[in-house]
């Protein structure tokens, strides 16, 4: 019996064990994928600051939902604090706490375009580059025009952070934190604004495609018990 006990314990702690150096091994592979920075090329400089180009700017905010994520007057929110992760949307002001006191023009589009801080990190998973990064360099600017013209709110909100728990699921593959970062070159401008065909797609994969998914055939629930998006395609 003593000899039984004695093997199912040298058993357990040889599982421990093994359980523990593949926690680790998960662990550090998740802090090093966060860890990672990202070589891109942000291709705004400077941008126009007359009215016509900020209140273009205030009107693709409010078509690409800014709003959604950081708040009515973009001063941030705290949008996701679980035991994996805490994600928060920035506060896109020059108030206390605000990114635009330090955000340049180009660190706003590397931002915006291809998901990536200004120190190259990835943003954590929620900013979906990949659909701004359609978005054209003049649209871009006016954008960045309208985020610096924001009078500034004060919202001081703590960085987000990946947490052990984040970096064991992050590294045994449960999350990509590269879903939403772009690392292709921009080189696209959009096409002249009008009731066209080439406009209106333009506009599309701006924006639809970010919930409707890819061809615009139905994309992935939103939150739990929400409805799913729906096919909009022709064929749907």
């Amino acid at each position: 019996m003593k000899r039984t006990l004695k093997w199912v314990g040298t058993a357990l702690l040889a599982i421990a064990i093994v359980a523990l150096v593949i926690g680790f091994v998960f662990y550090s592979k998740g802090q090093s994928a966060y860890s990672r920075t990202y070589e891109v090329a942000g291709a705004i400089a400077s941008v126009e600051t007359d009215s016509i180009s900020v209140a273009r700017g205030e009107h693709l905010a409010k078509t690409l939902v800014c709003q959604d994520c950081h708040g009515d007057n973009l001063a941030g929110n705290t949008m996701i604090d679980a035991p994996p992760f805490l994600v928060v949307a920035s506060n896109l002001t020059s108030g206390a706490g605000g990114v635009g006191a330090r955000y340049s023009a180009t660190d706003f589009d590397r931002a915006i375009r291809f998901g990536v801080r200004p120190d190259g990190r990835a943003l954590l998973p929620m900013m979906p580059s990949k659909y701004f990064h359609n978005l054209s360099d003049t649209d871009v600017s006016d954008l960045i025009a309208y985020l610096q013209s924001l009078d500034p709110v004060d919202n001081e909100l703590p960085a987000s952070e990946l947490r052990p728990l984040g970096s064991l699921i992050v590294g045994a593959g449960g999350i990509n934190l590269t879903e939403y970062v772009v690392t292709s070159a921009h080189g696209n401008e959009a096409p002249p604004t009008g009731p066209t065909v080439e406009y209106g797609e333009y506009l599309a994969n701006i924006t639809c495609r970010a919930c409707h998914g890819e061809g615009f055939t139905g994309g992935e629930e939103l939150e739990p018990g929400a409805p799913l998006p729906p096919d909009i395609s022709a064929a749907g």
